[in-house]
């Protein structure tokens, strides 16, 4: 009993140990992103060598045969180096193809340590809220800093947290916001409805004055994912009534809160970003956004099967744009993962990146999952959020983002493996 409680404990520490790369110091380095791979590249080798010494015995460390995610991502893996063949530049791959290395070890080691433990879902909302909490805390007191000194301004980038980036910090709070509603929606207790309410409002009115529109985009799914809670659920509308009146007071407060910091000094509103969400290409960032679209798949007819290598896209984009635009800078990703991907690994590369989203969506049907735990209704929603920063911005390019994206992915996966055991 005792042993399989200090298990229990040790995998739920390193599950957040993994999580919180996002959060180490970063020693004033310019390269934040560059030191939180390091510290994940550590805490997977400690990670590797605990589960070595604690289950020596049944070890698999190959477990992708009997989980889809598991072996459509290493596929993924293999995709890469074989990209390697095609780089122009060895360096650019080696450093990109370490990244992904490390979410794969990552995405495993998860795994394992929830296999070790017994109430998995709420470890994993846990481990959620947690995040949320500390990435408030970072992004929320500038703010409150700024609102004392009657200095706050539009799109902030001190705002942006420790990500030092308003996309990336943006989408990832609206990654936990499922999270948030389905806890309002299942704590008994008033007074813990109500902060739970006071943190929804903080988050929403964070997102709002970020004004990223995609992560508008992503406050749909989810807040439609609730809405199919409550409807598959009807028979309990009076109980779920309390939350939904606190849900709702907290997106009137938000938007009430951020059209009254146009007073402050900003000069759009929520309203004005989120009625600028369009293709239009008369949009300065749309417009830049589709030009890389259109680099990354003239590329891949190009190469549809090696691709230009890992990591190699940013410099093949050099000859589309330097005789075109004055002043230009080097973007660093194509602000979507699948063209991207596409482009640097060719279709094999493409298809097995998609096909671990797929392999979600499979288990999740299969098992049931929605039927049996309706927290899956939310974590299919924060799944949909990720699918949708994937092609909007380079959430594998940043830890903070594809970890929690693996974190859901190794639970669905986990339900999988139970129902080998069954058999």
């Amino acid at each position: 009993m005792i042993k399989k409680l200090v298990a229990d404990y040790s995998s739920r520490g390193m599950i957040l140990l993994i999580l919180v790369t996002y959060f180490l110091p970063n020693f004033s380095s310019i390269d934040r992103i560059g030191n939180q791979w390091l510290y994940l590249s550590i805490i997977n080798l400690i990670g590797i060598i605990l589960i070595f010494f604690k289950h020596n015995s049944d070890f698999k460390l190959f477990y992708f045969k009997e989980i889809p995610a598991l072996k459509w991502y290493f596929l993924f893996i293999v995709t890469s180096l074989i990209s390697f063949f095609a780089s122009e530049n060895i360096s650019e791959s080696i450093f990109t193809f370490n990244q992904y290395f490390n979410c794969l070890l990552a995405f495993y080691l998860i795994f394992f340590f929830l296999l070790d433990i017994k109430s998995r879902e709420k470890s994993v909302i846990q481990v959620l809220f947690t995040l949320l909490l500390f990435e408030l805390y970072f992004s929320f007191i500038p703010i409150l800093n700024d609102i004392s000194s009657d200095s706050l301004s539009y799109r902030a980038m001190r705002y942006s947290g420790l990500a030092a980036n308003i996309n990336v910090t943006s989408f990832s709070i609206v990654f936990k916001l499922p999270i948030l509603l389905y806890l309002i929606s299942k704590v008994k207790k008033l007074y813990k409805k109500i902060i739970l309410s006071i943190l929804l409002t903080t988050s929403l009115y964070t997102i709002f004055l970020l004004g990223t529109r995609g992560a508008f985009l992503g406050l749909i799914i989810c807040f439609g994912s609730y809405t199919f809670y409550l409807i598959i659920n009807y028979k309990k509308i009076k109980e779920n009534f309390p939350g939904l009146f606190l849900i709702v007071s907290s997106v009137v407060l938000s938007v009430i809160f951020n059209l009254n910091s146009i007073t402050k000094g900003r000069n759009n509103s929520v309203l004005d970003r989120a009625s600028s969400i369009s293709i239009s290409t008369t949009d300065g960032s749309v417009n830049q956004r589709l030009r890389y679209y259109k680099q990354g798949l003239t590329q891949f007819l190009k190469t549809p099967f090696l691709g230009v290598g890992i990591g190699n896209w940013k410099l093949i984009s050099i000859e589309y744009d330097k005789k075109d635009i004055e002043g230009y800078t080097v973007p660093y990703h194509a602000h979507n993962d699948f063209i991207q991907i596409l482009s640097e690994q060719g279709i094999f590369g493409f298809v097995s990146y998609l096909m671990v989203f797929v392999s979600f969506i499979f288990i999740l049907l299969k098992r049931k999952l929605i039927i049996k735990n309706n927290v899956y209704i939310f974590l299919a929603a924060s799944f949909l959020v990720f699918f949708l920063d994937s092609n909007l911005n380079f959430p594998i390019a940043r830890p903070i983002s594809h970890l929690q994206f693996l974190l859901v992915l190794a639970l669905v996966s986990t339900n999988q493996k139970d129902k080998k055991n069954e058999k």
